[in-house]
């Protein structure tokens, strides 16, 4: 877990003995006072997803007056798990909102990821922040892929209410997923372009430049933003089928649209790499 390479290596040991689960919510939603040997943190992070699964939960927070973000790795059962997550798409993930209030955090948990990893490897001089909104890409990317095939297996034998062709055979049909399709193509191509460049690029001692961290948040968000568009064609094109509860399509594109709404990939995500490609004052360290 490339995240987690600032915190010393016995920490990662314990934490990960007994092959532990980890789940987290990076945004600094709580706060913390420094105390003898660590930290006391309160707090309440919403959208922490595989939290019921999870044994550790990593949450941002403020420590003391320090205008920088630390990371503190909570165990589970010191935080209370709120029934919150009841929204129109992606229910499995679980996103509870979570509470701790004044937890002790030893010292050798806390840690910041502006501070670079401790690991000097490939894997962790990737770019942090653009492995977490990779990581939705490609969540909406395989989305949209499922949506196509879904449509594509139903048009074969679906017809409509007194027409003698399956939707294969309508030219509609087939000038839609032609569409669909090449539109997932051009954003799949872009997303494993820019991760193989980096990953390159991570194999250098040096960190990898401004430039080519946009581009991975560019990626990730062009992987996320048309792909819910594709998504609803596929869901307009099979019509009744689509509206049950019980039907993939459905499912796809209430995810899809869900999905849009994470601050890594949103329409405002955006804004940060076009400050960035026109030139113009930007706090990068969140690229």
């Amino acid at each position: 877990m490339p995240c987690w390479s600032p915190l010393p290596a016995r920490s990662r040991e314990e934490m990960s003995a007994g092959g532990g689960v980890w789940a987290g919510v990076w945004a600094p939603r709580g706060t913390a006072r420094s105390v003898d040997g660590g930290v006391v943190v309160s707090g309440r992070w919403p959208f922490c997803s595989g939290i019921n699964h999870a044994d550790i939960m990593f949450a941002g927070c403020f420590v003391d007056d320090r205008q920088v973000p630390s990371v503190v790795a909570l165990n589970k059962d010191e935080l209370q798990v709120l029934d919150t997550w009841h929204t129109l798409g992606l229910r499995g993930t679980g996103s509870h909102d979570c509470v701790a209030d004044d937890v002790f955090v030893p010292a050798d948990r806390v840690f910041s990821v502006f501070d670079g990893p401790i690991v000097d490897r490939p894997l962790y001089r990737f770019p942090v922040f653009g492995f977490f909104a990779l990581s939705i890409g490609a969540a909406a990317l395989g989305n949209a892929r499922a949506a196509i095939d879904d449509l594509v297996e139903l048009a074969g034998g679906k017809k409509g209410l007194g027409s003698t062709r399956t939707l294969a055979e309508r030219s509609a049909t087939q000038a839609a997923a032609a569409t669909a399709e090449s539109a997932l193509g051009a954003a799949r191509a872009l997303f494993y372009e820019v991760i193989e460049a980096a990953w390159q690029v991570s194999h250098d001692a040096e960190a990898v430049p401004v430039t080519m961290r946009n581009r991975l948040r560019l990626a990730a968000t062009h992987a996320d933003g048309p792909r819910p568009y594709v998504v609803r064609s596929m869901y307009d094109l099979a019509g009744g089928t689509a509206i049950y509860d019980n039907a993939p399509l459905q499912r796809r594109f209430r995810d899809a649209f869900t999905a849009t709404a994470h601050f890594q990939v949103n329409e405002a995500s955006r804004e940060l790499p076009g400050r960035v490609l026109l030139d113009q004052p930007a706090d990068v360290s969140m690229l």
